[in-house]
C-alpha cells in the first residue's frame, strides 16, 4: 500500500464564491485622534533599501460618529487598532539607490519629516536617535494625537506601473504631542 503525504479527508463542497467581496472597514478620517502605542518594531522595503517604524497603535478615546438612524453622536473605535505604513515613519533611506541621490526629497531629508515629527511628539531628542530594542521598549505605552486620513490602494500591474485598486486604507499623518 502507497502512503500518503497528506490526511486524506472527506470530500466538502465550497458554495459558489463568485459573488463573495472582502468587507473592510475603515476608521472615518479624523484629526488630532489620540492614540497609543501597543507594539513598536521595524520593516524594511522588499529591497532593504528604506527602513522605517512599524508600530500598532490603538485609539485612545475613539472618534465622534454620528449615528445615521438616530443622529445621535456616540464615540466610536476605542481601542481599534492602527498601523503605520512603510512611507509614514522613514528613519533610513540607502540614498545610493539609482536616481535616489538627484532627488531633492532624499537630499533634503524629506523622508525624515514623519519620523522627526513623531519623535517631538514624544518629546524624544531629536539630536541623536537610536532604532533599537530599547527604543521600541520606550514607546510602548506613549500616546500622542495624528491625523487620520485616507489613501486610494495601489498594486503594480504586469508591466510594473502602479494601479489604483479602488479600495482605500488609513494612513496617519501629522504626529503631535498628545496634551
Amino acid at each position: 500500500m502507497e502512503e500518503v503525504p497528506f490526511e486524506v479527508t472527506p470530500e466538502t463542497v465550497v458554495e459558489d464564491m463568485s459573488d463573495v467581496k472582502e468587507q473592510r472597514s475603515i476608521v472615518p478620517a479624523s484629526s488630532n485622534v489620540k492614540v497609543r502605542v501597543s507594539k513598536a518594531a521595524s520593516m524594511s522595503s522588499k529591497d532593504k533599501d528604506i527602513k522605517s517604524l512599524k508600530l500598532e497603535l490603538r485609539i485612545a478615546d475613539g472618534i465622534e460618529v454620528t449615528d445615521k438612524e438616530t443622529g445621535e453622536v456616540k464615540l466610536a473605535y476605542v481601542n481599534k487598532p492602527l498601523f503605520t505604513g512603510i512611507m509614514d515613519l522613514v528613519y533610513w533611506g540607502d540614498t545610493s539607490v539609482k536616481g535616489r541621490a538627484e532627488k531633492n526629497w532624499w537630499k533634503n531629508k524629506q523622508h525624515l519629516v514623519g519620523f522627526k515629527k513623531f519623535c517631538l511628539a514624544l518629546d524624544l531628542d531629536v539630536k541623536e536617535i537610536k532604532v533599537n530594542d530599547e527604543f521600541y521598549a520606550e514607546l510602548i505605552g506613549k500616546e500622542l494625537l495624528v491625523d487620520i486620513q485616507h489613501e486610494e490602494e495601489t498594486a503594480p500591474d504586469a508591466s510594473g506601473d502602479r494601479v489604483k485598486l479602488g479600495t482605500f486604507r488609513e494612513r496617519l499623518r501629522n504626529f503631535k504631542k498628545a496634551e
